[in-house]
């Protein structure tokens, strides 16, 4: 489990930076909750991505 905070905590860095194919690792490691959160819905499915890519670009590592 550690080494796993530590891939995405690495991959988030990378995506911050323009790093595109750790930005897409990302969002396959969160898809379930992300599809857990959107209950089904497509949109909303798109919206929780489109806020989660905004959301690294802007954090503070």
């Amino acid at each position: 489990m550690y080494d796993k905070k530590i891939e995405i905590y690495d991959l988030g860095k990378k995506a911050q930076k323009g790093d595109e194919l750790s930005l897409i690792k990302l969002i396959e490691i969160k898809r379930p909750l992300i599809h857990k959160a959107s209950r089904g819905n497509e949109d909303c499915f798109q919206y929780i991505i489109e806020m989660l890519i905004k959301g690294i670009k802007k954090y503070k590592f």
